[in-house]
């Protein structure tokens, strides 16, 4: 399968987040790229069967607290039609409901959202390849 990895960073977690899940994607023998959220095309997203997008988490400890600029960023997207989504998000002390107002910002542009998880800023590669795991087993069971 053809797994598009997008990403939304500032100092670089995030980055090597959606690089960590490339490579455990790939060890699970499909085909991976990685991009930003900007750089992404329609061609892109149409040659996907499935994509994995991801943000860091920005405000204060416990107010405003919200995917970073996904308002924006969101909207610059080419329309998802209905592809499976997993998010995915880094966060410095509680990631709060940022992923589920990621989901629906995405849901707004056709996406059908699969799963999420939040991760450490600081523990980028924990977890990383149960999440992918789970995700790519979601995406089997619908086909």
């Amino acid at each position: 399968m053809n797994i598009i990895i997008l990403y939304y960073s500032r100092s670089g977690q995030t980055k090597s987040l959606a690089n960590n899940i490339a490579t455990a994607v790939a060890e699970q023998g499909h085909t991976t790229t990685v991009k930003s959220v900007m750089e992404v095309s329609t061609a892109d997203v149409e040659s996907a069967d499935m994509l994995f997008i991801g943000t860091w988490v920005h405000g204060l400890i416990l107010f405003n607290v919200r995917p970073a600029n996904a308002d924006l960023w969101t909207k610059a997207l080419p329309d998802l039609n209905g592809k499976p989504v997993a998010t995915f998000c880094t966060y410095a002390f509680n990631p709060r409901q940022s992923l589920m107002t990621l989901n629906s910002l995405l849901e707004e542009r056709g996406a059908t959202i699969v799963g999420q998880q939040a991760f450490h800023r600081d523990q980028t590669d924990d977890g990383v390849s149960e999440f992918t795991q789970t995700m790519l087993q979601s995406l089997v069971a619908t086909v």
